[in-house]
């Protein structure tokens, strides 16, 4: 059997990674956290290769990692290197921690798994529960990968994320104003830009004043802070232009507390913003839903907007995020009132029988 053995450094720490081919033409890989430096590193190796040598012991047995701390490895070694998405799998693991954080991976049972999914039911969507669980599934999946776990104990879980109900919640012309008001001016900047932009909440906080340019009313959202990794233009209107106007006279993040930093979330503020307004179920992303409706009510050319917005397809942006006002499906089926006289006396004809 063929074995290939590096070290290398992630962050401040240091892991080895060793790989196996099997007769089978199949290969074991084992990657685990050596320590703080490479001497550290080399040592642990070193053990570790004694455990291989051990006859009809496995290192899955011997070493069973506590949650909390391989789902730490599962970031740096995974997550970061190949998932644009990981920063919300670092959101998903700080509330799996407070459940599995302390447990070992083979103590993680189906039964707990459940108790997780009822309690997290009570307090967030079901599409978070979902991907929370698809994110808990990745990481011991990953855990059997590298031999750390034996068996997988949440293969009988199902997580069917497509089969979750399309979201339809725009934001009101009422509701806008109540909002508005409620929020603080900070928060109330960023609303009025993403309804005048349908840029994402992670594209405005880390929006910078060389990102943004008053002379072509224009923001150009870099492949780095786009979420497709692409990167694309957006013209400013009156409104999101006057708005950046006094913001941009600065470098930097154009939104930022009093030390110049840019702000992570603004989750809570916007929560609290929409109870004070008596808004109910509400998402900051729903303003980006929000800008693509207005704007294609308005007659907005289908094609423009999903280039404004950087989806991929008319079909998924119209499917996704265009949704038809309550007053404009009135408009439409008024529209009824309107046909020729002959299936007009057709109706009457079926009525009198």
């Amino acid at each position: 059997m063929k074995k290939t053995t590096y070290l290398k450094k992630v962050g401040d720490r240091w892991y080895f990674d060793i790989s196996i081919r099997q007769p089978d033409s199949s290969v074991k890989r084992y990657i685990r956290l050596g320590g703080k430096t490479r001497e550290e590193a080399r040592e642990a190796l070193k053990k570790f290769n004694g455990l291989l040598a051990a006859p009809k012991v496995k290192p899955a047995e011997v070493e069973d990692p506590l949650f909390k701390d391989f789902a730490k490895e599962y970031i740096d070694l995974y997550a970061k290197p190949r998932k644009r998405s990981w920063e919300r799998d670092e959101r998903s693991i700080k509330h799996l921690n407070r459940a599995f954080g302390e447990l070992r991976l083979s103590q993680v049972s189906l039964f707990g798994v459940e108790r997780y999914r009822v309690g997290r039911l009570a307090e967030v969507s079901l599409s978070t529960v979902h991907r929370e669980l698809a994110c808990f599934k990745g990481i011991l999946s990953k855990a059997i990968d590298w031999e750390k776990l034996p068996s997988f104990p949440l293969r009988k879980v199902r997580i069917d994320l497509k089969a979750e109900p399309r979201r339809e919640r725009v934001l009101a012309r009422e509701e806008e104003v109540r909002l508005l008001e409620a929020a603080s001016p900070y928060l109330r900047q960023m609303i009025v830009l993403a309804l005048n932009t349908g840029m994402r909440q992670g594209e405005i906080l880390k929006l910078r004043s060389e990102h943004v340019n008053l002379e072509t009313r224009a923001i150009v959202i870099t492949a780095e802070n786009s979420k497709s990794k692409r990167a694309r233009r957006i013209p400013l209107n009156t409104a999101a232009l006057e708005l950046l106007r006094p913001l941009v006279a600065r470098p930097g993040f154009v939104f930022h507390g009093s030390r110049g930093q840019g702000f992570g979330r603004i989750g809570c503020g916007f929560k609290a913003a929409c109870v004070r307004a008596k808004i109910d179920d509400l998402r900051f992303h729903d303003l980006r839903h929000t800008f693509e409706t207005r704007s294609l009510e308005a007659g907005a050319n289908p094609a423009i907007i999903v280039k404004i917005m950087g989806h991929h397809s008319i079909p998924f942006s119209m499917e996704h995020y265009f949704h038809e006002s309550a007053e404009r499906m009135l408009g439409a089926v008024e529209k009824l009132g309107e046909l020729p006289s002959a299936t007009k006396e057709s109706t009457k004809e079926s009525t009198t029988h």
